[in-house]
């Protein structure tokens, strides 16, 4: 079967169950932290892949240390989602089970996530930012009727201007 539709099963699976809960917010932070986690940390991803040398409660227990370091700190949703991938067999498809549900969730709730990239640090030019992110965010909610769900970053390579990304488009001013 292919994995994106194994992904997104297992992804609305879990929007369901934090719709019903409640625990949305607890639980894409979580998420988007292991995905962050899977995406930078290859011997994350190599242990909690196929290992037959690791265990599916060693693997789990892996993604709880990623998360805050401290066992029982993982949210019960998502605690519930990794042990059906682990009796599953599909705790190597964790990182795009993840991706989805982030994008789902959003999605579900009207919101747009954007990337704010900057030739300086924010810091020394801080009202100038913030009035570029809000004026951003109310065009882009004023053309899409969305939220837009910003993170800023700094390029030092550009010399001014800006670059936005939102979803899969970008506005290069820089």
């Amino acid at each position: 079967m292919n994995t994106g539709i194994i992904a997104s099963r297992y992804a609305a699976a879990l929007l369901k169950l934090v719709d019903e809960t409640g625990g949305g917010e607890v639980v894409v932070d979580q998420a988007t932290k292991l995905g962050k986690a899977l995406d930078t940390m290859p011997e994350l991803r190599r242990a909690v892949g196929d290992s037959k040398a690791v265990s599916s409660d060693q693997k789990i227990a892996l993604f709880e240390a990623v998360l805050t370091g401290v066992p029982g700190s993982m949210a019960p949703e998502l605690r519930k989602l990794l042990e059906l991938l682990a009796r599953n067999g599909r705790l190597s498809e964790t990182r795009l089970v993840l991706n989805s549900f982030v994008s789902m969730y959003y999605k579900s709730r009207g919101i747009v996530r954007g990337r704010l990239i900057l030739p300086h640090s924010p810091d020394s030019g801080k009202a100038g930012c913030k009035d570029l992110e809000s004026s951003l965010k109310e065009l882009i909610g004023s053309r899409t009727g969305k939220k837009l769900l910003l993170t800023t970053e700094v390029d030092e390579s550009l010399i001014g201007g800006f670059i936005l990304e939102v979803e899969d488009q970008m506005l290069d001013a820089s």
